[in-house]
């Protein structure tokens, strides 16, 4: 245990009472979650037009006022500048906190809240960082997301499909509502799953898939697995330069994954890689299983790029409604002589 966990309990409390204080006359409420370690700070605040309440929910900088309150509020009472993410993680112990048990509760008192303390699992933390994500954030980096980020990589949230499911019960009315709502949802979801490869947390492999068919294995175990594991195969494929061995390396007949999407996709590789590559269309991309819905699918779902998508999709993924780009299966080891020239491109 940290020396900072020796602090006496007393000035901890005190410095939660004038924080607590301060933000309600602020009309906001603060909510610090602990998980382990990590502090995550957000603040509450809301809108009454008479017919509905609208809340909104914001993630904390360094400048943000539940932050700048709360640290000082323990600077006036002798606490250190990072009391928030030193010492208040170390009055719970090592495990949640119980009920009644300090520091859980509402400061300065439960009757007058400003302030929230409360130790958080990641399916209430994860989500809570999620919705304030979808507001602008002018002050905040990748690097203030990282322990959110941990946080989900080690419940098992690995994926932004993951994440979608976890999320998806604060979203619903939200996302029907608002178009626009919608797109950041997509877009902040797209992010973390860079944010989970930048911090070394993203979906590890067990093998590398040498056919479809083993993506669509790898899939089956783990849905999180189909993203890396296409990749992988692509990596692969693109390296290859037998003609026979590529053809083998479509032929295999994949088990469909369960998803939709997923198959579309299976099959929409399989005979574009074969198309672009000059060789035989494995009779298993043609099967229904792999040939799609009645919905289109757009990837990346960007507004403004819908038009030149619906132009550029080459004939594989197009007549399976998957709208992308003109090289769908674009990575780092794609040959660069063999990548389409569009005319607008010249």
């Amino acid at each position: 245990m940290t020396a900072s966990a020796h602090i006496h309990p007393a000035l901890v409390r005190k410095a939660l009472d004038l924080a607590g204080e301060e933000l309600r006359g602020h009309r906001v409420i603060g909510e610090i979650m602990i998980h382990g370690r990590s502090a995550l700070v957000l603040h509450y605040s809301w809108v009454d037009d008479g017919n509905r309440i609208e809340a909104d929910i914001s993630l904390e900088g360094r400048h943000g006022i539940v932050r700048q309150t709360t640290v000082g509020a323990g600077r006036s009472v002798g606490l250190p500048n990072d009391w928030v993410e030193d010492v208040l993680p170390a009055a719970f112990g090592h495990g949640p906190s119980w009920p009644a048990g300090f520091p859980t509760g509402l400061y300065p008192s439960w009757e007058r809240p400003g302030l929230r303390i409360l130790s958080a699992p990641a399916s209430l933390l994860v989500p809570m960082a999620f919705l304030a994500s979808l507001r602008p954030m002018d002050d905040i980096s990748y690097n203030d997301l990282e322990p959110a980020i941990r946080i989900a990589a080690q419940a098992g949230i690995k994926s932004a499909r993951c994440l979608r499911r976890l999320v998806a019960p604060y979203l619903e009315r939200k996302e029907k509502d608002d178009g626009d709502l919608a797109r950041m949802i997509e877009k902040r979801l797209s992010q973390f799953e860079y944010a989970l490869d930048r911090f070394g947390c993203g979906v590890v492999l067990r093998s590398k898939p040498k056919s479809l068919a083993d993506v669509a294995a790898m899939t089956r175990e783990d849905c999180d697995c189909f993203g890396p594991a296409s990749g992988e195969f692509q990596q692969a494929f693109y390296l290859e330069k037998d003609r026979a061995a590529r053809q083998t390396m479509l032929d295999p007949v994949p088990i469909p994954t369960g998803d939709p999407r997923d198959d579309a996709w299976l099959g929409a590789i399989g005979e574009h890689l074969a198309q672009r590559w000059g060789l035989e269309v494995p009779p298993w991309t043609q099967e229904a299983a792999f040939m799609g819905g009645h919905k289109p699918y757009f990837w990346p779902d960007e507004t403004l790029a819908r038009d030149i998508q619906i132009v550029e999709t080459p004939p594989a993924f197009r007549r399976r409604l998957l709208f992308t780009f003109a090289e769908p299966l674009m990575i780092a080891k794609f040959p660069n002589d063999r990548k389409v020239r569009m005319p607008f491109w010249q």
